[in-house]
């Protein structure tokens, strides 16, 4: 008989669950995932594929609750150097941002209940720091309307 899995709950397809534990309270649950090897490396910058590797790093993203617990993913991810860029970028596994420390549907979460509550009553309610909140807030702020600002001036 095989275990409970969670990976229906995880629809990256660039990635592979490799193991998953729950704490003995339910209160948080980690999830250790890699890149899926049938999928050549794509530059996370211009959506090339790549083929040099660079090197190898590990990264923890926070994803959304599963009921009451809150989500950990333990992402392992290559570091390559890509020829249309001339720099070393990360991979793209359409899972997180470089730059943020939340998973892409997280962060989607995130700004959408920032249209709802304050900044800091999100931070609160998800459990995150509020610098953290109000970075990916303004992130997609400025993604979303710095064209049509500018297109105004």
């Amino acid at each position: 008989m095989s275990g409970a899995t969670i990976a229906p709950y995880f629809p990256f397809r660039r990635i592979k669950i490799v193991n998953q534990s729950v704490f003995f309270d339910a209160s948080e649950s980690r999830i250790w995932a890699q890149p899926s090897k049938r999928y050549r490396p794509v530059c996370h910058g211009c959506g090339q594929k790549a083929c040099t590797m660079y090197s190898w790093a590990e990264r923890s993203v926070r994803d959304l609750n599963l009921a009451s617990a809150r989500s950990w993913i333990r992402c392992r991810y290559r570091k390559l150097f890509c020829p249309r860029c001339q720099g070393v970028r990360i991979e793209d596994l359409q899972l997180f941002h470089p730059y943020l420390r939340v998973t892409e549907r997280m962060a989607r979460y995130i700004y959408q209940l920032c249209h709802m509550m304050t900044v800091s009553e999100v931070a609160r309610h998800l459990g995150l720091n509020w610098k953290t909140v109000k970075d990916i807030d303004k992130h997609y702020l400025e993604r979303d309307y710095a064209f049509s600002y500018a297109s105004a001036i």
